[in-house]
């Protein structure tokens, strides 16, 4: 255990608690919405919700959907921030766990869906069609979630889709993404790897903040037939945070470029994961999100600042 994984050991502990703790010493003359206390004061607040103060979130922007995709049983699958007027997620949240990480079903069911959240509004509700010049990129991908039926059919929402370069999807940002399922994500069953009966969180999205960080906008349909314009991002990013069975953490961001990079080889391949790998940090002054908020502060701020490339990428 290094320097870094010890110290966020030591405060993780906290942040399971971060919502029942009151504030003492000088904080007992602050006054901090219901649900938010001293030890955690950017973290969301349950409402009628409480699936929001999961470690997985980041902090909620009031002017963005917010969707818990649930199954029949009960279990969270996965939840969106959708931006109903750029018609785009803003982000996708989801974990590995020991349950979420098994594989009970075996293949793509291709459920390919509107996204019944907006079946009251049907202006605002992507059809199915696939996107000029684009794949329909999902960011909670089909083979994440293998572990019924039900949950893989859900990843064919359209709110789940992003429109993506053929290459990009399927080859480089397709290379991360493979590697936070099947070497990190997946191994939570595997008795064998350091990731065993831990916890996976991750939050993947692309750039739709500002027209920099977007390559163009694409008209897409709508259920009802008509025409609406999705922005195609610029950038891919994905967080990662690693939560252990004795309550240690840490985490990883990557940050990629949204294109065709004409280089296949293993040896590129693990170049570019490595050159777009990052720290929470650095993920949030670039998408402007504050990701995985609901972590007690001392915790987020130890766990957020730094990441181990090697302990990550050489698993």
């Amino acid at each position: 255990m290094n320097k870094y994984t010890l110290k966020a050991t030591l405060f993780f502990a906290l942040c399971l608690s971060s919502f029942t703790l009151t504030s003492c010493g000088d904080d007992d003359d602050k006054h901090y919405p219901t649900g938010v206390t001293a030890d955690n004061v950017n973290a969301n607040i349950a409402g009628s919700d409480a699936t929001v103060t999961r470690l997985e979130m980041p902090h909620l922007n009031s002017q963005y959907d917010y969707v818990c995709h649930t199954l029949s049983n009960g279990d969270v699958n996965y939840t969106v921030q959708y931006d109903r007027n750029k018609h785009h997620p803003v982000w996708v949240a989801y974990v590995y766990d020991s349950k979420s990480a098994q594989r009970n079903w075996t293949s793509r069911t291709d459920a390919w869906s509107a996204d019944p959240y907006y079946n009251g509004d049907k202006a605002n509700q992507v059809s199915t069609g696939k996107f000029s010049g684009y794949t329909r990129g999902h960011l909670c991908g089909s083979a994440e979630r293998y572990y019924s039926e039900e949950a893989n059919e859900q990843t064919f929402y359209m709110t789940n889709m992003s429109p993506q370069e053929y290459n990009f999807n399927g080859t480089y940002w397709g290379y991360v993404e493979d590697i936070a399922r099947d070497s990190w994500g997946r191994k939570v069953t595997d008795s064998k790897s350091i990731f065993y009966k831990g916890t996976l969180y991750v939050v993947k999205g692309g750039t739709i903040d500002k027209d920099e960080n977007i390559i163009e906008y694409i008209n897409v349909s709508n259920t009802l037939g008509g025409t609406i314009s999705m922005p195609v991002p610029k950038y891919f990013w994905m967080a990662c945070l690693f939560v252990s069975e004795s309550g240690s953490a840490r985490a990883i961001g990557f940050w990629m470029e949204h294109k065709n990079y004409n280089n296949t080889s293993d040896a590129y391949l693990k170049s570019l994961a490595r050159t777009s790998a990052c720290s929470i940090d650095e993920l949030e002054q670039k998408t402007g999100l504050d990701l995985f908020c609901n972590l007690n502060d001392n915790a987020e701020s130890a766990i957020e600042s730094t990441y181990d490339l090697d302990m990550w990428l050489d698993q």
